[in-house]
């Protein structure tokens, strides 16, 4: 729990709704015993007093959703998981420098 004695918020189910194809929607399930805490957090963003309305941290947050559908569709979700396993797996390497990397490639 956190320090306001409520439940994190868990990943869940997010979908991109494409039924309307010039207006996708992108759908969160939000558990029922989680929507206190989502609530909660919805109004501290209306009582921030820093000059920015939360209604314009929604609307860039929603726009920036839209521009990134692609990261929602079932091939990317599929690639995502494929590269988390990848990294789980230790079946991925990072390089120093662009060099580096260049040789390991020409090696390949």
């Amino acid at each position: 729990m956190s320090a306001t004695n409520k439940p994190p918020i868990e990943n869940h189910a997010v979908v991109l709704d494409t039924s309307i194809a010039k207006h996708p929607r992108l759908v969160v399930e939000i558990p029922p015993e989680q929507e206190e805490t989502v609530r909660d957090a919805l109004e501290a963003l209306l009582q921030i007093k820093t000059g920015i309305s939360a209604q314009t941290i929604v609307l860039d947050a929603l726009r920036i959703a839209a521009e990134q559908t692609y990261f929602w569709t079932p091939e990317w979700r599929a690639k995502e998981q494929a590269a988390e396993k990848a990294i789980a797996e230790g079946r991925v390497r990072t390089f120093n420098a662009m060099e580096e990397m260049l040789d390991f490639l020409d090696a390949q």
